[in-house]
């Protein structure tokens, strides 16, 4: 366990060591770093002048990483485990969790404040959030319900498109690497006086690799059943910009991806995974002395067709004769349909010199269909229908007296939900249809930050969170190797989580910064799958449990060596438990599933003569478990996802003006490390050229 008190030690000790030795070999510029940041509070201020934890991936940094989606740049994040190996994975099994809370919803994505996380099961579609159109990522760690409401238990990142700028401009990459992987992308956008335009495109296709652990049972999934898993990942997006005049601005945009994973089984006409996604979204904004607003209007649409596989040797009660070996391959063929549509607002104005007041409110209504055939049983069909509609408004006041810093804020949410579960063959448990199902929240919270001198920053800050359950969990109930079933749960309620933390950042001029966190989290709630009582191994129940707590330190650095060097570098030290267990006492105390405990990552950016440039970059995960009772779930199996350490290493060269040629190798230790339940490829070496006009 890792106590504050030892926390605060080490932080005391650590700070003393450090700062002497960067004040020492950084002549302090006349200059500020002073990056300005909205995520923090809704609207534009100093990082400097925020409460909350907020790391800023610009521009730059993107350009300079090997990254082609957004989650592959949270890497380096202290407090965020980004699980998904490599961009030929799949997208569904990528998992990203903040400040030792594992599971997707309970961290909310944004793009250009559009909510990315879908309402059946949380998930994001990271293959969506290319780079090429990215401007910055802001990740803000704790709680973040009091504005933006369900899912920023953790933090919410949020990922900021590129401006339109005057005149006609555009880039084109194009890569080919390991396991026959090509990408292509380009983006074209053009600038008037008033309006504009951009159009961006990419597609990944690779053969991909064998993503089972070498432990998997071979009498549940025989070698001859498994295969590699490919991918053929494609996105267009589009965008329009409007200025009515210097005040009132119109955006427009549209996106569609298309995720086909393939392989995975060696089953004829499996489908492990065929996705569509539809985004577009229209945004006004008004832009005054004294105060400002903004509209957004959205709707995503998303299908997916997925098989589920029996186990080569299964028998299973659904088939035709139960208790005889399954009779297809296929388990069951799943057709999924989401759709969300929502409204997000708030007007904000200066109330005298010292004070900004924000208003704001927001409401979706997502509805989603799950359709299961069955191979085996001729006319079977199984139903799931759900529906989550959200509401919520905000009020939240900042405070500014000199140094000093504050914001208040508070929301209130009503979470309304309903849904049903059929299956033709009615001798199928757990099914039924349940009416509206409601509950309201209140979430507010406070932070401060306080300039002890101009390079010295305390800041602080305490709030209550809220997650909600999805659909799947609410009411999924999904068939797995045909022969257990994980069962959802039509009476789940609310997580709900109070979070502080409180941290002190020293900026060395321009030149880089270092910043150090303490945080902890208490969840009542909790939202678990737990194995049911007296059945077969494997099958599951989604409950409440009780209450956990997560806490740490986490530390980010960054020191820029003239136009020579930049370093990065982060530490993480992060302790999730369950301390209250209504079904299962023995658990208290025990660590949550996947959440690794250390973190830490080194990165070093060159600039060489000649137009070269050289990035390596060290990442380290720690232990994860794999199990709720941290113990092996069967003879020969693994407790333990195993740390892994990775190098990685990329050169580029200038040819021609606007024209780089680029090589990457990635993984150079050729660690087959663990994710969450599948393997890495190991090494893999990119090359590629991009050219910018």
């Amino acid at each position: 366990m890792l106590s504050t008190r030892a926390t605060t030690k080490n932080i005391a000790v650590l700070l003393p060591l450090i700062m002497p030795l960067n004040l020492a070999a950084v002549e302090k510029a006349p200059d500020e770093l002073d990056e300005m940041v909205i995520t923090a509070t809704k609207t534009e201020r100093s990082i400097r002048d925020v409460s909350a934890t907020v790391t800023v991936i610009d521009r730059e940094r993107i350009e300079k990483s090997n990254a082609t989606t957004v989650d592959q740049l949270l890497k380096g994040v202290p407090g965020v485990y980004a699980s998904r190996m490599d961009a030929s994975s799949p997208n569904r099994i990528a998992q990203t969790y903040t400040r030792g809370l594992p599971g997707n919803g309970r961290t909310l994505v944004l793009i250009d404040d559009v909510p990315m996380n879908v309402s059946y099961d949380s998930q994001v579609d990271w293959s969506q959030l290319g780079t090429i159109d990215v401007d910055r990522v802001e990740i803000v760690r704790g709680a973040g319900s009091a504005l933006y409401g369900n899912h920023a238990m953790g933090g919410v990142i949020n990922v900021i498109s590129k401006a339109i700028t005057p005149g006609v401009k555009g880039k084109v990459d194009s890569e080919y690497g390991s396991m026959e992987t090509i990408r292509e992308a380009g983006i074209v956008s053009y600038g008037g006086e008033h309006s504009g335009g951009s159009v961006s495109t990419s597609y990944l296709e690779s053969d991909g690799y064998n993503m089972w652990r070498p432990d998997t049972s071979v009498a549940s999934i025989p070698l001859s059943q498994r295969d590699e898993t490919g991918t053929r990942k494609t996105n267009v997006g589009a965008k329009f910009k409007h200025e009515f005049d210097a005040s009132n601005l119109l955006d427009l945009s549209f996106s569609y991806l298309s995720d086909v994973a393939t392989g995975l089984y060696r089953i004829p006409d499996y489908i492990a995974q065929d996705r569509e996604q539809y985004l577009g979204s229209a945004r006004y904004r008004y832009l005054g002395e004294s105060s400002e607003a903004t509209v957004v209007l959205y709707s995503r649409i998303g299908r997916m067709d997925a098989d589920s596989a029996n186990a080569a040797n299964a028998t299973s009660p659904d088939v035709a004769r139960p208790g005889t070996m399954a009779a297809s391959l296929i388990s069951y063929r799943g057709d999924f349909d989401d759709m969300e549509a929502g409204i997000r607002a708030q007007y904000s104005h200066y109330l005298g010199s010292h004070h900004k007041l924000t208003v704001g409110g927001q409401h979706s209504d997502s509805q989603m269909t799950m359709i299961n055939q069955f191979p085996a049983e001729r006319g079977r069909e199984q139903l799931v229908e759900g529906g989550i509609q959200l509401s919520g408004i905000f009020l939240q006041d900042e405070i500014n007296y000199g140094p000093l810093n504050v914001s208040l804020a508070g929301r209130w949410d009503l979470w309304q939900t309903d849904g049903q579960f059929r299956d033709t063959k009615t001798s199928f448990p757990g099914q039924g249809q349940w009416g509206n199902h409601a509950e309201d929240s209140f979430s507010p919270k406070g932070g401060f930050s306080y300039k002890l001198t101009d390079d010295l920053v305390l800041r602080g800050s305490i709030g209550q969170s809220f997650n909600t359950p999805d659909v799947s969990q609410l009411y999924g109930n999904s068939r797995r190797g045909g022969t257990t079933v994980a069962y959802g749960n039509p009476y789940l309620t609310p997580e709900k989580a109070v979070s502080g933390d409180i941290g002190l950042d020293y900026y060395f001029g321009r030149q880089g910064y270092i910043k150090t966190t303490i945080y902890n989290t208490t969840a009542e709630d909790f939202i678990a799958t737990v194995q049911r009582s007296g059945a077969t191994v494997g099958t599951t129940d989604k409950i409440n449990i009780g209450a956990i707590r997560a806490e740490g330190v986490e530390v980010e650095g960054m020191w820029k060596l003239g136009d020579f060097l930049t370093l990065y570098a982060s530490y993480t030290k992060n302790d999730s438990i369950v301390t209250k267990h209504d079904r299962n006492p023995n658990l208290i105390g025990k660590q949550l599933t996947n959440v690794p405990q250390d973190q830490g990552s080194l990165r070093a950016d060159f600039s060489l003569p000649y137009g070269f440039s050289v990035f390596g970059a060290f990442n380290y995960v720690g232990d994860r478990y794999s199990t709720e009772t941290n113990l092996p779930s069967a003879p020969g199996g693994s407790a333990v996802y195993k740390s892994y350490a990775t190098y990685d290493l990329g050169v580029a060269k200038t040819l021609v003006k606007d024209v780089t040629a680029r090589m990457t190798f990635m993984n150079i230790g050729n660690d087959k490390y663990e994710g969450i339940g599948y393997i890495a490829p190991g090494a893999t070496i990119t090359g590629g050229i991009s050219a910018k006009f």
